[in-house]
């Protein structure tokens, strides 16, 4: 035994300085110290810790080249009055240089290490710190989205707190529902830009769902109102993707292969570099799966009778994906930027054969950036999103007895969406910055119902939507200690709606033009580095939706009635937060919040013998409110806890109209809206190992169609689990083998999600095979 300590012990203190002295490609341009050392961190893959004051005022030289990690500290730290010291193989502590004879026990207390400040840019449309955010603001970060085995986009949310993501239909149509304002509430921003129809009826996939999970860097979440700054549908608040931005090397390629045990199996590439001032990032991935099936037996909503006999096949999809950035300096000053992500997909829903589903889905920005100087810049952007979609529905879902499955109608959905913005950004003095612009949207949607046995078109509906929106924003810093953001924007509308319904046949038409302006304010006060309050103050709205508005299907089955007098929702928004960090590594978030919402709108659900009457309909009012408590633990320095969970009251709070039915009644919970909710896991990550034991858990909740929070409504709480494991085998300087894999939903729990009889994937065991190079 002590023949082989002395080997282990020299072996351990080896691989603390394999990192240190190993050459690595860096190319930093001269900036903030700040800065300057979060993209050491990402070029390098060394964790950098620091005093938060420590880098105030302090600006680093430009750095390009190979280096080892000690040289390139060296000269990024020079004449900066900050010393560097190796922790372990990929961490480094950055502090004072302390003169001789001082306190030394006091000032290493003064100069506690933390973490660089994550930068985000959603809450305020600028770079801040997320410490110096006024809004309730979290970061899902790239490591965190590659250790996760995802179906799509909407899988890295499920386990945030305030979010809740919910999967419609067998098909696994997703939305996304924050502090429980409901569906299509909250924004989705691809890149910065809005991303959704403002003809919010084109469902066929949640923008979220067509972006590529791989080509996604990061995912900010701002839970509170944020209409001032991006107009409609954020009452809960928005999401973030930020696709990747290209590798600083001249290339980086890494092709992957995975398979699961659906199976699912597929691959794909990305590639990456940047040549002098020309970058690229292209990435490129295709999936086929065999899917997987329900519950043998389906059920229906309550009260409702019948029989139904299905196929039990399993259901089946394909996807093919690409996406990328394009990047070109075309001086100091200017800069130019093409995104672009693109998904074809067919699917075939479990258990209903005859209910296939294809789609192509794009979305493609050109941003242009130009300084004039430190202080002043203008950003312009152009953005078009596309659209086009077919549905086929069988008669699965229709409460009455049925032997033979037969497909009875196609929807089609052809949506086009074109925006436009300008802003800029002015310092006029330290501490003061002013943000303003001007956003304006055009949306083309076209949605078309067709009897697949007749071939005759049963309802059609083309509506052209227009948006223009003016914001303004001021930032105040002072001290590095109070944090004040105050602004708002003025946004007008112009609906045009055509619907034309066959049974009966009728013609319906709707101009309307509203306008609106929503405020919003915040505060961030940091006692110290360790704790800050924060609070914030906004409103939001929601403009109805065109099919709500002209009605639509009009069947035997099911019938869609229209209400030409539906306003607009509006809302009042406040939270009020603390953030604290521990000396024995806890960091801890807890945060309050209430929505005050007039004139909600939601669809109520009555029986007309066998048919089904649908109509959206204004609540008088409703309340949101709860709250969110956020707890990460650093156990070592390769251990690491992480909890979250959500309280959620989502209530009607006030007396219906008569007219009102199917819809709940004054005190009782809304449709889809967990009271509870939460997220656990335990994470290792070492420079050759990391994994994740991880779960979620969420309440019942009551399907649409309930009035009194009934059991009969209800579907039941749920404990999912999943756990991964990658290992990384190094094959030369920054060139890894990578092997992942793991088991989602470890218990082989069936749970259900929006409607009875419909439940999220089983157990699936997974493989995944990576190289970079």
């Amino acid at each position: 035994m002590k023949q082989l300590a002395l080997p282990l012990i020299a072996g351990l203190f080896y691989c603390q300085n394999v990192l240190a002295e190993q050459k690595l490609r860096v190319d930093i341009p001269s900036q903030p110290l700040a800065t300057a050392l979060e993209q050491f961190e990402q070029q390098t893959g060394v964790q950098i810790l620091y005093a938060a004051d420590a880098m105030s005022g302090k600006t680093s030289p430009p750095l390009a080249g190979q280096y080892t990690a000690q040289q390139a500290l060296k000269i990024l730290l020079d004449k900066s009055g900050l010393a560097y010291r190796f922790t372990d193989d990929h961490t480094v502590a950055v502090k004072r240089v302390e003169p001789a004879g001082a306190n030394d026990v006091a000032e290493d207390k003064k100069n506690a290490v933390h973490k660089l400040d994550t930068i985000v840019v959603t809450a305020t449309k600028t770079e801040r710190p997320i410490s110096e955010v006024t809004a309730t603001t979290a970061v899902i970060d790239e490591k965190q989205i590659a250790n996760m085995y995802s179906r799509d986009t909407t899988d890295v949310l499920t386990r945030a707190a305030g979010v809740d993501i919910a999967r419609s239909g067998t098909s696994g149509i997703a939305t996304l529902n924050i502090r429980g304002t409901g569906s299509r509430r909250s924004s989705v921003l691809v890149n910065g830009q809005y991303a959704e129809f403002l003809d919010t009826g084109i469902g066929n996939r949640n923008t979220l769902q067509t972006v590529d999970w791989d080509d996604v860097e990061r995912v900010e979440v701002v839970r509170g109102a944020g209409s001032a700054l991006y107009g409609p549908n954020a009452m809960g608040g928005m999401v973030n993707v930020i696709t990747k931005e290209a590798p600083k090397e001249k290339n980086v390629t890494r092709p992957f292969f995975v398979f699961d045990s659906l199976p699912t199996y597929g691959g794909g590439a990305s590639t990456g570099g940047t040549l002098d001032d020309f970058s690229y990032q292209l990435n490129v991935k295709h999936l086929s799966s065999e899917g997987y099936k329900s519950t043998p037996a389906p059920a229906f909503f309550p009260g409702s009778t019948g029989t139904v006999s299905h196929s039990l096949q399993n259901g089946g999809w394909d996807k093919t994906m690409l996406g990328g950035r394009l990047g070109y300096r075309l001086s100091e000053q200017s800069k130019l930027k093409f995104a672009f992500n693109y998904m074809d997909e067919s699917d075939l829903a479990f258990d209903r054969v005859n209910t296939p589903q294809n789609g192509q889905y794009g979305q493609y920005s050109l941003e242009f950036k130009h300084d004039f100087s430190d202080r002043f810049d203008v950003t312009s952007t152009v953005s078009h999103r596309s659209h086009v979609a077919d549905l086929t529905f069988d008669n699965y879902f229709y409460p009455s007895t049925t032997t033979n499955i037969t497909p009875s109608t196609t929807l089609f959905e052809d949506a086009q969406k074109l925006t436009g913005e300008v802003r800029a950004r002015w310092m006029p003095a330290q501490g003061h910055t002013l943000l303003f612009g001007y956003n304006a949207a055009q949306d083309w949607t076209k949605v078309r119902n067709i009897t697949t046995l007749t071939g005759v078109e049963t309802d059609r509906r083309n509506a052209e939507i227009q948006n223009h929106g003016l914001y303004l924003q001021y930032e105040l810093e002072l001290s590095k200690k109070l944090f004040v953001s105050i602004g708002g924007r003025y946004d007008w509308f112009n609906y045009d709606i055509n619907a034309n319904i066959a049974t009966p046949n009728t013609q319906r038409l709707s101009k309307t033009t509203f306008e609106t302006f929503n405020p919003r304010g915040g505060i961030r006060y940091k006692f110290n580095d360790d704790i800050s309050v924060h609070g914030s103050i906004g409103t939001g709205f929601r403009a109805p939706e065109p099919s709500a508005v002209v009605g639509g299907v009009n069947s035997a089955f099911v019938e869609l009635q229209p209400n030409a007098g539906l306003k607009p929702e509006t809302s009042d928004s406040y939270d009020l937060g603390i953030d604290f960090d521990t000396p024995f590594g806890l960091h801890a978030a807890a945060t309050g919040f209430f929505n005050d919402i007039s004139d909600y709108i939601l669809s109520s659900r009555t029986r007309a013998g066998n048919k089904t009457i649908l109509q959206s309909q204004n609540l008088a009012k409703v309340h949101t409110y709860g709250a969110e408590l956020e707890l990460t633990q650093q156990i070592t320095d390769r251990f690491s806890l992480f909890t979250n969970y959500t309280h959620t009251i989502a209530r009607t709070a006030a007396p219906l109209s008569a007219t009102a039915s199917g819809l709940p009644q004054e005190g009782y919970q809304l449709p889809n809206v967990p009271e509870h909710k939460a997220a656990f896991g335990l994470l290792f990550d070492s420079s050759r190992i990391s994994g994740r034991l991880e779960g979620r858990y969420a309440s019942r909740r009551f399907i649409s169609g309930d009035s009194f929070n009934q059991s009969s409504y209800a579907l039941g709480s749920y404990v999912v689990a999943d756990i991964n494991a990658t290992y990384r085998h190094p094959i030369g300087n920054k060139k890894t083998l990578d092997l992942t894999a793991g088991i989602n939903n470890i218990l082989d729990r069936q749970y259900e999600s929006r409607g009875q009889g419909v439940y999220n994937e089983p157990r699936i065991g997974f493989i995944k095979l990576g190289l970079e190079f």
